[in-house]
């Protein structure tokens, strides 16, 4: 009650005597806050700043001029206490805005983009966290136009970005005066655009019974997935792991089957021809020859990247063979389809490329399979064929 009385009596004093400091937020990093006050009288005595909030007063970790930097982690909401003294002595109090919800600075806006090769534009999409406002783009000198629809900023160009990997920096206000800048390493493949390495199709995720399991002592993600049926990707993206090589004893984990909605980046591989094609909304964007398995070894059918390596390891027979080792067949990036005997890999025997040689893999030089790997996302549906005929240069997935 006594806390309430407090909470109370902070909002109603701001409100009926008015604040004699402005608050300005300078920086927010994961939990940890740096405010400082602005007198709106002459300063005889530098103002002093405190916090309430839901676990009760905080005093700043650390003091510098007019900063402030206070750990607001466990609470969602603070009241900033601001006290001072003029230059004629009276005590000034008060803080404008009284109560600051953290909500809009725990947030990260999201960032998508799209390549419409046949306007030759450019987008790139923006879901704006509440309360921010979006200021500028800067992306190799391009200049950009901008648009709002259903609740979406989009950035636009006509102007077609140079290949390679480059950074996005996108700058945005947030309440009370601080400015953040998100800096995106992004990969430009034949003038297409893509977050790095991709990111994770739009997934569609179903529990399977019992749903969850406690892990014990000396279990694994891969005794744990055939366990029930699943796949260490299904229970690595269910779950949010990041490394399923680093699970603890006690974790309890969702158990579900993970489905993928459609996603900008697809691949069909030719198992009678030994090309791979790489799709982007339907057109082809390049062909590379693979090596694939001998006699009918990799079935064909419809398969999607459920997880993607860089410098695996190769575990053959219970044998631990290191990253990047001659005999590690794997090359240097490894995607695991959706049926885990069969993925795309690279090699450390170029020589065996546009052979049937494998045991169902699918095998790439390694500088086409990083390509790949820089601009798919996880969740890339993989289409496996058997015919004669050459790649259209559009393809209706």
């Amino acid at each position: 009650m006594r806390r309430i009385a407090l909470l109370w009596l902070f909002l109603t004093s701001s409100l009926i005597f008015g604040a004699a400091h402005e608050l300005l937020v300078r920086s927010f990093e994961k939990n940890t806050i740096e405010l400082s006050l602005r007198p709106i009288y002459t300063i005889g005595e530098q103002p002093k700043a405190y916090l309430f909030t839901q676990t009760g007063h905080r005093l700043a970790k650390l003091t510098k001029e007019n900063s402030f930097t206070f750990d607001v982690s466990s609470t969602d909401w603070i009241i900033v206490e601001g006290f001072g003294k003029s230059s004629l002595g009276y005590p000034m109090c008060g803080v404008r805005p009284t109560l600051l919800k953290l909500s809009s600075y725990r947030q990260d806006p999201q960032v998508f983009f799209f390549t419409d090769p046949e306007k030759q534009l450019l987008y790139i999409g923006v879901r704006l966290p509440k309360d921010w406002k979006f200021l500028s783009c800067d992306f190799q000198n391009l200049s950009f136009g901008r648009f709002s629809f259903n609740g979406l900023l989009y950035l636009y160009t006509p102007d077609k970005p140079k290949d390679g990997i480059h950074t996005l920096k996108l700058t945005f206000e947030l309440p009370y005066g601080l400015r953040k800048t998100m800096s995106l390493d992004v990969f430009v493949f034949h003038g297409l655009v893509n977050s790095l390495r991709g990111s994770t199709a739009p997934m569609r995720v179903e529990p399977v019974a019992p749903y969850t399991h406690v892990v014990k002592p000396g279990e694994t993600l891969w005794s744990i997935a055939n366990m029930y049926g699943l796949t260490v990707p299904d229970l690595e993206l269910a779950n949010g792991i990041p490394d399923g090589n680093r699970i603890v004893s006690g974790t309890v984990l969702k158990l579900a089957k993970v489905y993928f909605d459609s996603s900008l980046t697809s691949i069909v591989i030719n198992t009678a021809t030994g090309r791979l094609a790489l799709y982007y909304n339907g057109v082809l964007v390049r062909v590379f020859p693979v090596a694939v398995g001998r006699s009918d070894m990799t079935p064909p059918g419809t398969y999607w990247i459920m997880k993607k390596e860089v410098d695996p390891a190769l575990y053959w027979f219970g044998e631990y063979i290191p990253p990047r080792s001659p005999i590690n067949g794997l090359g240097t990036r490894f995607f695991q389809l959706s049926n885990p005997t069969y993925g795309i890999h690279g090699t450390t025997k170029p020589w065996e490329i546009g052979k049937r040689i494998s045991h169902g893999c699918i095998r790439m030089f390694n500088q086409d399979i990083e390509t790949i790997d820089a601009f798919v996302d996880v969740g890339t549906k993989v289409l496996v064929i058997r015919n004669a005929e050459e790649f259209p240069i559009k393809w209706n997935f």
